[in-house]
């Protein structure tokens, strides 16, 4: 029963590295929960920040089952071409101010919903340059973290510990990691992997986070991001189902939504032990308000990126 007593549980999905597959394992779990008799109302997803505003499968799996979906141009924070820079330079608020937004939308999102699924963006500290990386919005989102890194063993194991501690250093609690992209076939093959970091995590006594399962590839699923436009909905629908049971068919999903459940952050009814700061990072960002400013307005985007793309700007 999860969060039966009207209060909405938050996992915040996190990657090791960009495109590792933070989004499929959204997909993932918001699949399994309708699949569990949750209804799409009681569902959503959001990306707080996000550097990419194409379209995707999860979006158009979200728009056929009538879950919210708020992601792209629609997302709270987009580091668009010229953003950091213009941030930077005072004319885009400050970080307390963009994490009040995405917590502001986040609590809105929670209201009257069991699931709240909140994805990250890039690696952990992706967004410290304007203070709103992953760990300040985890906490903004009050939502615990989980883990998703490449697989492998000693390269996996090493992103997981690096990944992992950057979020605890911060006070956010993850609740464990799944490793994606395991190869079908040799030394490196998904299930000698699987094998090998069981094994590992179960000489880590005292842990508090768990291991979920190591995810191989599909084929088929790979390169579909660039692709999502040109597929026909019949077709992008056929793989979303695809991508829902080859994830639910090696990880150890009700474990992950029973975690969440019983987090501190999402224990039902009960908030945090602390309110968790928005501002708090580990290199405080410049307070971005010109000192002569007493409302501030941000510099508008056509304006910044057009700017960014005179001096030959490709990204944020």
């Amino acid at each position: 029963d999860l969060a039966g007593d009207g209060h909405c549980i938050r996992l915040f999905v996190a990657g090791a590295v960009s495109h590792v597959g933070k989004t499929t394992v959204c997909l993932s779990i918001l699949a399994a929960l309708r699949q569990a008799g949750l209804s799409a109302s009681e569902l959503a997803y959001v990306k707080p920040a996000t550097q990419c505003e194409a379209p995707d499968l999860l979006k158009e799996w979200c728009d056929d089952e009538g879950i919210e979906y708020v992601s792209g141009e629609g997302a709270p924070l987009v580091f668009y071409s010229g953003f950091t820079r213009s941030f930077l330079s005072g004319e885009q608020g400050t970080s307390t101010q963009w994490l009040e937004r995405i917590a502001a939308k986040i609590d809105d999102m929670s209201r009257g919903r069991r699931v709240l699924v909140v994805d990250g963006v890039g690696f952990p500290a992706v967004g410290s340059i304007v203070g709103v990386d992953n760990a300040d919005v985890a906490k903004a989102a009050r939502s615990p973290v989980l883990l998703v890194c490449k697989s492998g063993v000693g390269a996996a194991v090493d992103s997981f510990s690096l990944n992992c501690s950057y979020f605890l250093a911060r006070g956010v609690p993850v609740l464990g990691v799944l490793f994606n992209m395991g190869d079908l076939e040799g030394f490196n093959s998904w299930d000698k992997c699987a094998e090998n970091i069981q094994l590992w995590f179960s000489q880590s006594g005292g842990r508090r986070e768990r291991y979920y399962g190591v995810v191989p590839v599909a084929h088929e699923l790979q390169g579909l991001r660039e692709k999502v436009s040109q597929t026909a909905p019949s077709q992008l629908r056929r793989l979303a189902l695809l991508n829902a049971v080859h994830f639910a068919s090696h990880v150890d999903l009700p474990s992950i939504l029973e975690d969440a459940a019983l987090d501190t952050w999402c224990r039902r009814g009960a908030p945090p032990a602390k309110k968790p700061r928005l501002g708090d990072s580990f290199s405080t960002p410049v307070a971005a308000v010109p000192a002569a400013s007493s409302a501030f307005q941000s510099k508008s985007r056509a304006s910044v990126a057009a700017a960014a793309s005179k001096l030959g700007a490709k990204g944020g």
